[in-house]
């Protein structure tokens, strides 16, 4: 028995020479770029907050296995004080498994839409 396991229990570490290791690093310190946005009855001054939760959520995303993700913006704790709760976050990987971590995010909330373009760089 070593640090607490038995022979039988096989466990994956991560170490800073493991490929997990450095694509999770180095995604995570890289900086949200929004290439395109289309709007439909969102307003400029809600549409910043919204760019903002796409921007951190998909720095979030790209650190895991996921090509696609939902949400709602209710579960994240600065959504309320924003003024975006109630839309839903949609996001898909554009190039999955290519070398550019470019992501899609559509935001709706009833007649209101919002779809982001943007990648991590």
């Amino acid at each position: 028995m070593t640090l607490g396991f038995c022979v039988e229990q096989r466990v994956h570490v991560i170490t800073p020479t493991t490929p997990e290791y450095k694509m999770s690093k180095s995604m995570r310190f890289k900086a949200p770029v929004i290439d395109d946005v289309q709007s439909s009855n969102v307003d400029a001054v809600l549409q910043e907050p919204l760019l903002d939760l796409f921007g951190y959520t998909m720095r979030s995303v790209a650190v895991t296995l996921a090509r696609e993700a939902s949400f709602h913006t209710d579960d994240f704790e600065t959504s309320r004080s924003a003024g975006c709760d109630g839309f839903t976050l949609a996001m898909r990987q554009v190039f999955p498994g290519k070398r550019r971590d470019a992501w899609v995010g559509v935001f709706e909330r009833g007649e209101q839409r919002l779809e982001v373009l943007g990648h991590l760089e």
